[in-house]
């Protein structure tokens, strides 16, 4: 076959009244394809032309082992599936081709054309969807941060994103739970100031559960809802595409944001106001739309005004239910992770308000007892109720050695002291420090008792309750030097006696 540009010179020259033999001269070209071109009119190209050359390879003796490879490895793992490097290394060296030696491409090109024949035998690929303003998608992500012990820690974190602007949003989440999903959205809410109209989900999201063609909504979430009057929608099963943009930004901000990992700050609800949440929205914010030619900004203009507005009063995000306590004040919840109120409330009905971060407990009245940071998690845990113990512990002395209260207490004077008492020292030095603990808290009690217990002396009520009063307004290690300047000339002004030298 010629080049056109070779043809073309063929029907110019005989076109301009040249011979055949001038045209030979010129060209070298043999008579016979000059008279071939010359006589030719139909220059037109069908798909026939295009179609793949149907004649035999010599891989046809190996398709048949390839197939039943690549049937077979719908079974593995499917980040385990054979490349077309490994399927040709397997051909030569198990199965003894040896004349596929330098025929990668050809088994590449053979893989290629099979998968894209099944792709189509299972039915229709993705589709384009439109999206319109003041619509979005939420899904978790998972992602290592490291600790303020300079350990790694894994952590979810949740995201949205909005499909007409491609702008997104996250933060850490504890867990993926009911709470937590709501305690998210409504974080998110109060960031951009509004609500969006549609916001779709997928099925892992703690909120509903699908039978069969039918999502059941949790209880706190159509409450959620309706509170804020937006539309749910949840994704088909496998039907990915239907999420395709908020699973894209969860993979990009973990590669672009999150990589290396970020350190953390506590609380994590800090952290997330302060640092997650805006800067996750600045996230290539001023960068073009791959297809609308404006950035991430102009296009949320349009987006924010879709958005609804939000409600006056705001959501509690909880689950409440009634537990028991059992004859040591505690009650369990999920995973076993139980929380001790004390023996004041043993054997007791209380209310326990279930946040994504907090467990509140009230009494059936309605009277509030005590918030504890929510666990998760596999493992068992216990959290206590310090401030309850330790006045249970006055009434109960001998327990102080085996009691929890010692065990969250700092060594120091006073532990020490505590711990060398006869019961009648003990009762009265407990007695003190839960005084204190109730007015101040029990870690800036047991500090200030710690600080003023010195040579086993114990210190008294009112001095313990003046160091509390001063921690309180002004820290202990503030009370140093950190600037290193020279206080003598201050000193100097001073006797001995502490009174202004005259």
């Amino acid at each position: 076959m010629l080049k056109m540009s070779q043809i073309d010179t063929i029907k110019n020259m005989w076109r301009d009244g040249r011979s055949k033999a001038e045209i030979k001269e010129v060209t070298g070209l043999d008579r016979k394809t000059i008279s071939k071109y010359i006589n030719k009119e139909d220059f037109s190209k069908g798909p026939e032309v295009y179609a793949k050359d149907q004649r035999g390879s010599k891989l046809d003796p190996y398709k048949h082992i390839i197939d039943e490879y690549l049937e077979k490895q719908s079974e593995y793992f499917h980040k385990q599936r054979l490349t077309a490097l490994r399927m040709h290394e397997i051909l030569v060296t198990k199965h003894k081709a040896k004349e596929l030696e330098h025929s990668y491409i050809l088994v590449r090109k053979y893989m290629k054309s099979w998968r894209n024949q099944r792709r189509r035998n299972n039915g229709p690929g993705t589709l384009k969807l439109v999206w319109h303003p003041g619509e979005a998608q939420v899904d978790f992500g998972e992602a290592d941060f490291i600790d303020t012990d300079g350990s790694y820690v894994r952590k979810k974190y949740f995201v949205m994103s909005f499909l007409h602007s491609n702008m997104a949003i996250y933060e850490i989440l504890p867990g993926e739970n009911g709470e937590c999903v709501c305690q998210g959205l409504l974080d998110f809410f109060m960031f951009i100031g509004g609500v969006p109209y549609l916001i779709v989900f997928d099925n892992a999201t703690g909120i509903a559960k699908r039978y069969a063609n039918i999502v059941q909504q949790s209880e706190l979430f159509t409450r959620f809802r309706l509170h804020h009057g937006f539309v749910a929608q949840f994704a088909n099963v496998r039907s990915g595409w239907e999420k395709g943009n908020v699973e894209n930004k969860v993979g990009t901000l973990r590669r672009n944001r999150l990589s290396p990992p970020l350190e953390l700050a506590y609380p994590l609800q800090d952290f997330n106001r302060n640092v997650m949440i805006p800067e996750s929205f600045a996230f290539r914010a001023e960068e073009l739309h791959y297809e609308k030619g404006k950035t991430g900004t102009e296009l949320f203009i349009q987006d924010r005004k879709a958005l609804m507005a939000l409600p006056a009063k705001p959501f509690h995000v909880a689950r409440i239910d009634t537990m028991r306590t059992n004859g040591t004040g505690c009650f369990r919840m999920e995973s076993g992770h139980t929380y001790v109120l004390g023996s004041g409330y043993a054997n007791d009905a209380v209310l326990v308000s279930r946040g994504a971060w907090e467990i509140s407990v009230y009494t059936r009245g309605g009277e509030f007892i005590r918030t504890f940071p929510r666990a998760y998690g596999d493992e068992p845990t216990t959290t206590y109720d310090i401030e309850a113990m330790l006045g249970a512990s006055v009434n109960k002395p001998n327990a102080w050695m085996h009691s929890p209260v010692r065990e969250k207490m700092e060594d120091g004077g006073f532990k020490h002291y505590l711990d060398a008492a006869d019961n009648s020292s003990r009762r009265r030095g407990l007695y003190m420090l839960n005084e204190c603990s109730d007015r101040f808290g029990f870690g800036v009690a047991s500090v200030a008792a710690n600080s003023l217990c010195r040579d086993g002396r114990i210190p008294t009520k009112e001095d313990l309750i003046v160091l509390c009063n001063r921690m309180v307004s002004f820290p202990l290690e503030a009370s140093d030097n950190p600037t290193n300047v020279n206080l003598g000339v201050y000193d100097a002004l001073l006797g001995k006696s502490g009174e202004v030298a005259l």
